[in-house]
């Protein structure tokens, strides 16, 4: 039995549990699995039948540029499903040989182990099970420590670090929080969120740790945002930003290609605005919770990719933008891809796709460009996408 170790992970993760075969869409599909030089060198010489031996040599590759950490590929088939996978969906290796026989990154998908101030854990919304889990959940995601049983891979040391006092866990939670104050629509609790990091920034910047602090005890209240304008320019404004945004997104992504080539055909066609307005009501009928669910994977992201304190060299404006640029692209996807498919599987399969671009591809090093690009990186044009 392996040590168990504390972990910081929000409440969801001791309980959580693989689909095994019963996935839609293996977590798999479609990319190559990059390994580390120790996990390679383990498959090569692994114990196991001439079948999955076949399928391993088959499979793995060395990377483009090999390190360490990713040194290998275990590469998809020319369907998509990887070498490994049986008939029934489950992975042979697995199967075979149990989960100890695994590469990390199999062993642990889609828990993401960071190491921080402390070891954290969460999961990748890139799984379908984690939004299904999360559209049936109400109440907000806490965040405890946990002991668990999780072996944490190496992991190169931090390249860029933040003045934050000692408290950048501290700061993460409390942003976390301005996200979950249901007293704004979710909209406003975004805006609400950039205010937050502004001010947060400052103190921060000028090395302010009394402010900070006031900061986090609340004794400094964040402003509320503003009322959202009435009438249609933002919703027209921030309904042209996300469609240049996706069709800029759709040439670059087989994750979300098909289906924003899709829902943009949806929304151009006609009066855009006016399908738009009616797909989102249509989705709020049929989820009236939609602003719990989407709080629910924005604050797991957040904790994920540890917003705002990401490993690279940029301002931390720029967190916000490509968090803003992930709602917008969660949103409109979302609402145009229910409206032509109104299965709840298919609005959950479009999410993990959002998912698996935002998370496992460098989608925040761009996705602020895109918003500079679209001039939607100040304060007014963002609340146009925000209204979607």
């Amino acid at each position: 039995m392996n040590e168990k170790l504390d972990f910081l992970v929000p409440d969801y993760l001791p309980d959580f549990s693989c689909k095994m075969g019963a996935c839609r869409k293996p977590c798999c599909e479609g990319w190559p699995v990059t390994i580390s030089m120790k996990d390679y060198f383990k498959l090569l010489s692994v114990d196991c039948s001439p079948e999955l031996r076949r399928r391993l040599d088959a499979g793995l590759h060395l990377a483009p540029h090999p390190t360490e950490d990713a040194y290998a590929q275990i590469t998809p088939r020319y369907d998509g499903q990887c070498p490994l996978h049986l008939p029934d969906g489950r992975c042979g290796l697995q199967a075979e040989l149990g989960a100890g026989a695994l590469a990390a990154v199999c062993r642990l998908y889609p828990r993401g182990i960071r190491r921080n101030e402390r070891l954290e854990c969460s999961c990748a919304a890139s799984c379908e099970a984690v939004p299904e889990m999360f559209l049936r959940r109400r109440e907000p995601l806490r965040f405890i420590t946990a002991a668990l049983e999780l072996q944490p891979p190496p992991c190169p040391p931090r390249q860029h670090f933040f003045h934050t006092g000692g408290r950048e866990t501290e700061i993460r939670l409390w942003l976390i929080r301005q996200l979950q104050n249901r007293q704004y629509a979710l909209p406003q609790r975004m805006q609400l969120l950039g205010h937050a990091l502004l001010a947060m920034d400052q103190a921060l910047t000028a090395r302010d740790e009394q402010r900070v602090h006031r900061l986090l005890t609340g004794e400094e209240p964040v402003l509320p945002p503003d009322e959202p304008a009435e009438g249609s320019e933002p919703l027209a404004g921030g309904l042209e930003a996300a469609e240049q945004m996706l069709a800029i997104l759709d040439g670059s992504s087989n994750s979300i290609r098909d289906y924003g080539e899709e829902v943009l055909a949806y929304f151009v066609q006609g009066n855009d605005i006016a399908r738009y307005a009616r797909a989102a009501e249509q989705f709020a009928a049929r989820l009236p919770h939609w602003e719990t669910w989407f709080e629910h994977l924005l604050v797991n992201h957040m904790f994920f990719a540890q917003f705002p304190f990401q490993d690279r060299p940029v301002p931390l404006k720029e967190e916000y933008l490509a968090l803003c640029a992930v709602y917008a692209l969660l949103r409109f996807l979302a609402v145009g891809y229910a409206a032509l498919h109104p299965e709840e599987t298919a609005l959950t399969d479009v999410v993990a796709a959002v998912f698996r671009l935002v998370e496992h591809t460098e989608f925040d090093r761009y996705a602020a460009a895109i918003l500079r690009q679209l001039n939607c990186d100040s304060w007014q044009p963002l609340r146009k996408i925000l209204s979607l």
